[in-house]
């Protein structure tokens, strides 16, 4: 359904002339040209308006660029109920310009109106039709379209859509499964998709879509309500035991807290065992099932309230439970990338070549310290990098990524660590045989976030976090996480106080 935009003569003399508007108003133009649903007008009175100018040169020059607009035909009768809250306030014939422009809002003919007259705003106000009219800022602050998460790190690069090759062997089945789908590829050849490739090859993507409350759901039963949400258009992967998916699933939840959607929701076809696989995959992280698309593809979907699971945390993933216990585990800076590469400092660089544990939500740490209190299932663990050999501790050691626990596992032999232990963390199998003892312990956790400020042992001490040199797995308690959460920067959208015990 088109949605009129009705653009009051100011922000047309701002549209055509220099001004220091000129750039927002570009991009008002651009937003409204690139929406489908939004078609823009001017009202005849913005002519009459402008015919009006002293300056004939401007004058000349203006209404020769109204032409390119389109022009209200049919205008509806003044509203008496509307001039007896304007008339009061009018002073001269720009006012009474002003009523008749208002007055096609208030008659619903059109559907917001957009202008930088503030005495045609608080009009609106008393009329009760103020979130129609917009000012220029708030109109792209309401619809610009959401920005997507960078991440161009572990061979996953956004590249467009059409730059892909169609005839490359990993878009066979998806041509299969869906009819038309490269029409569809060709309407999508401007959009940016996170890919995955190796020597080459497409073995990984992702394509999401933004959706507002506007959005057509009426192939979908039952009905979906209106809100924000972020559709996974396109979700394949073509190798296994690469942990892509997660990185994927990571990706996905980032998008969606970074635009503030209120779900994410996903559909499948259950036609064979690999599509039932995915469905088990997206039930892991939360998705629930909803309805049916067209009587024929599954909806799922997930809601992005910040509440947390305590008994399975990966169905809430990535949202922590603010108030559970925390722990500080340490871990030596040479394996501390290889976990957790997007903790990377700044002096540091990315290896060549990458390994799953790299990609991986879900990870796993060894510890020795089974002596000491060890976390359990919801609670919290933020990893300290140790300084390397011959460097100042107090600024080179520092806290830099957040985690849930998950599963706390102990193994019963080496065997056993090295099996249960592959693919998800640092350590060779050498490597693993010299750590086993009778203490040895495994944490396996989600990573949940990096903070934005590494904090070092020397701004853990000035902040009572931290009183000694963290050696293992030490607790802390809730003021410490707190005063890492605030100093470290992480997004209050993540902190979630509404707890389950449920299984969802």
């Amino acid at each position: 359904m088109e949605s009129k935009v009705l653009l009051d003569t100011n922000i047309i003399i701002y549209r055509e002339s220099d001004n220091v508007l000129r750039e927002r108003i570009g991009l008002l133009f651009k937003i409204i040209d690139d929406n489908p649903k939004f078609r823009k007008y001017i009202h005849p009175a913005t002519v009459e308006e402008i015919s009006k100018y002293s300056f004939d040169k401007k004058r000349y020059w203006l209404l020769n660029k109204l032409p390119a607009y389109n022009k209200l035909t049919s205008l509806s009768k003044i509203n008496n109920d509307l001039l007896a809250v304007t008339s009061p306030l009018n002073k001269d014939d720009n006012d009474i310009i002003d009523d008749r422009i208002l007055n096609e809002l208030y008659s619903n003919r059109v559907e917001l109106l957009i202008t930088e007259d503030k005495k045609i705003k608080r009009k609106a106000n008393l009329l009760g039709i103020g979130n129609k009219v917009k000012m220029i800022d708030e109109f792209i602050d309401e619809y610009k379209p959401a920005e997507s998460v960078p991440h161009n790190i572990l061979d996953i690069e956004k590249v467009y859509f059409g730059d892909l090759d169609i005839k490359d062997c990993f878009f066979n089945s998806l041509k299969t499964d869906y009819p038309g789908f490269e029409n569809w590829y060709n309407r999508k050849s401007q959009e940016e998709v996170y890919c995955y490739k190796e020597i080459n090859n497409i073995l990984g993507l992702l394509l999401l879509k933004h959706e507002n409350e506007e959005e057509d759901y009426s192939d979908i039963v039952p009905t979906m309500s209106r809100k924000k949400r972020l559709k996974i258009s396109t979700f394949k992967v073509a190798i296994r035991g690469g942990k892509i998916g997660e990185r994927f699933m990571k990706i996905i939840f980032e998008q969606a807290i970074h635009s503030n959607v209120d779900e994410v929701y996903v559909t499948l076809y259950n036609n064979d065992k690999f599509k039932e696989n995915l469905i088990h995959y997206f039930e892991d992280y939360g998705f629930e099932y909803f309805g049916l698309k067209n009587g024929q593809e599954l909806v799922y979907i997930r809601s992005m309230k910040p509440k947390f699971n305590s008994i399975i945390p990966t169905k809430s993933y990535p949202f922590i439970n603010i108030n559970a216990d925390a722990f500080i585990v340490a871990i030596r800076p040479e394996y501390h990338t290889f976990l957790l590469p997007d903790s990377i400092l700044r002096r540091e660089k990315y290896k060549d070549k990458h390994f799953p544990v790299e990609y991986a939500i879900r990870k796993m740490f060894v510890s020795r310290a089974g002596k000491f209190e060890k976390p359990k299932v919801g609670d919290n663990i933020i990893f300290y990098r140790s300084s390397p050999v011959g460097a100042n501790a107090w600024f080179s050691s520092v806290l830099t990524t957040g985690g849930i626990v998950i599963k706390i596992i102990v193994p019963n032999s080496v065997e056993e660590l090295i099996g249960i232990t592959k693919g998800r963390t640092v350590y060779t199998d050498e490597e693993l045989a010299n750590i086993y003892n009778k203490n040895t312990y495994i944490i396996e956790f989600l990573y949940c976030y990096t903070l934005n400020h590494k904090l070092t042992f020397g701004t853990c001490q000035q902040n009572n976090i931290l009183s000694n040199w963290p050696r293992g797995i030490e607790k802390i308690n809730n003021a410490a996480f707190r005063t890492i959460l605030n100093l470290g920067g992480i997004n209050s959208k993540l902190m979630a106080t509404n707890i389950t015990e449920n299984v969802m």
